[in-house]
C-alpha cells in the first residue's frame, strides 16, 4: 500500500549554505499480515525490468515489489536458511543452448541446428543464522543463487556452504562470473566463482566491514583503468574505498570518503574518475545521508548532508540499504528499506 508524506530534503549547494528542497517519501510496499515490529528487509537488488528484490533479515524470504504499482508478493522461501542478507545481480557467462537437431560443438558442427547464446538473469545472496541480536550460529554461513528461467520462473540453488566463514553480509558483483562477499565477523572479503562456488580471500583485516559495492554493481566493472571496492565500516561509522587489482587484492591504502554517519549499506554513483555521490543507509538513525565523493585518489572525507529522515514514519526504526531504480522513469530515484519501527518491513521511495 502506498503512503505518501511530504518531507524536507536537505541538499548541498556547491559548498555554500545548505538549501532546502521540497520532496516526498512514499512508502511503496509493506509486508502484509499481522504487525511484526522486529521485521526488516536487509538488502535489495533492482532487476532490469525495474522490480525490486528484497531479502528479509528476520526470515528466509525474498520478496518482489513492482515500484510502478506498489504491489508486491513473496517470491521464494529459502529452505535451509534462517535469515537472508546481501543480494546482488551478477553478470554470468552466457549459456549455450543447442537446437534438438544440432550436433556437438558451437555452431552445431555436423548438424542442421545452431547453438544459441542465452544470457542468465542471476542473483547471488547470502545467509547466516542469527538466533539473537549480534549473535551468529557458528558454521551457518551459506551462499545461494536465484535464477530467473524461461517465463520468469525463479529457482533457488545452494552455491556454497561456508562453515569456516563467519557472517556473510554484503554482496556485490565483480566481473563475469565472480562476486564479492563481505564477512563481518571474520573481517574479510571473499571473491567467489558463481559457476563453481570456489573462492579466494583477497581482502582481510577489515574491522567493521558491512555493505560492499563496486562502481557498477550490476555488471562488475571498475573505473578509469583501476578497480575499487567501496565498503562500509559500521564500527567507525565510515565509508571508504580500497584500490584493488583484477582479483580484488589491495594495491594501495584505503581512502576514507565519509565519516561520522552510522552505516549499514549504501548506493554509489560515481564517474570514470571516481567523482560523484554516495547514499548511506544510516541504520538506527532512520535516515539516508548523501555524501560527496571526490575523484580518486581523494584527499579526505567529502561533505555529508541529510537527504531523508524518519523513513519508517514512526520516529524510530532501521534503514539498512538504498538502491537506484533501473528504468528511465526512476533512474534518479532511490529505493530504501525501512523496518523495526513499530510496523512491518517496508520499501520506501525517495524522490527529489
Amino acid at each position: 500500500m502506498r503512503v505518501t508524506r511530504p518531507v524536507l530534503l536537505v541538499l548541498s549547494a556547491g559548498g555554500g549554505p545548505l538549501a532546502a528542497l521540497a520532496a516526498t517519501l512514499t512508502t511503496l510496499f509493506t509486508v502484509p499480515g499481522p504487525t511484526l515490529p522486529g521485521s526488516w528487509f536487509e538488502n535489495v537488488a533492482v532487476r532490469p525490468n525495474g522490480n525490486i528484490l528484497a531479502t528479509r533479515g528476520d526470515a528466509p524470504e525474498i520478496w518482489q515489489i513492482d515500484p510502478a504499482t506498489g504491489s508486491g508478493a513473496l517470491l521464494v522461501n529459502v529452505t535451509g536458511a534462517y535469515n537472508l542478507t546481501g543480494i546482488a545481480e551478477v553478470r554470468c557467462r552466457p549459456l549455450w543452448r543447442r537446437d534438438a537437431d544440432a550436433d556437438a560443438g558451437p555452431g552445431g558442427k555436423g548438424g542442421k541446428g545452431k547453438d544459441r547464446r542465452h544470457p542468465r538473469e542471476t542473483y547471488v545472496f547470502g545467509s547466516s543464522h542469527i538466533p539473537a541480536p549480534f549473535t551468529v550460529a557458528p558454521g551457518s554461513a551459506k551462499v545461494w543463487t536465484l535464477t530467473f528461467g524461461p517465463g520468469g520462473t525463479p529457482a533457488v540453488a545452494l552455491l556454497a556452504a561456508m562453515p569456516s566463514a563467519g557472517f556473510i553480509n554484503g554482496v556485490a558483483s565483480w566481473d563475469a562470473g565472480r562476486v564479492l562477499l563481505s564477512d563481518t565477523e571474520l573481517e574479510r572479503v571473499y571473491l567467489m566463482d558463481v559457476d563453481t562456488g570456489s573462492y579466494t580471500t583477497p581482502l582481510t583485516g577489515l574491522a567493521g566491514i558491512n555493505g560492499i559495492q563496486t562502481r557498477y554493481s550490476a555488471v562488475g566493472r571498475g573505473h578509469g583503468g583501476h578497480r575499487y571496492v567501496y565498503r562500509a565500516d559500521h564500527l567507525l561509522s565510515q565509508l571508504s574505498r580500497i584500490p584493488v587489482d583484477a582479483d580484488a587484492v589491495a594495491t594501495g591504502p584505503a581512502e576514507v570518503l565519509a565519516t561520522g554517519t552510522p552505516i549499514d549499506d549504501f548506493a554509489i554513483r560515481v564517474d570514470a574518475t571516481g567523482y560523484g555521490k554516495a547514499y548511506i543507509a544510516a541504520m538506527y538513525d532512520n535516515e539516508v545521508v548523501e555524501v560527496d565523493v571526490a575523484a580518486a585518489p581523494s584527499s579526505g572525507p567529502g561533505a555529508s548532508t541529510l537527504l531523508a529522515s524518519d523513513l519508517t514514519g514512526t520516529g524510530v526504526g532501521l534503514v539498512t540499504v538504498a538502491a537506484f531504480g533501473r528504468r528511465s522513469t526512476d533512474s534518479n530515484v532511490l529505493y530504501a528499506t525501512a523496518g523495526q519501527g513499530g510496523g512491518n518491513a517496508a520499501i520506501v521511495k525517495i524522490e527529489p
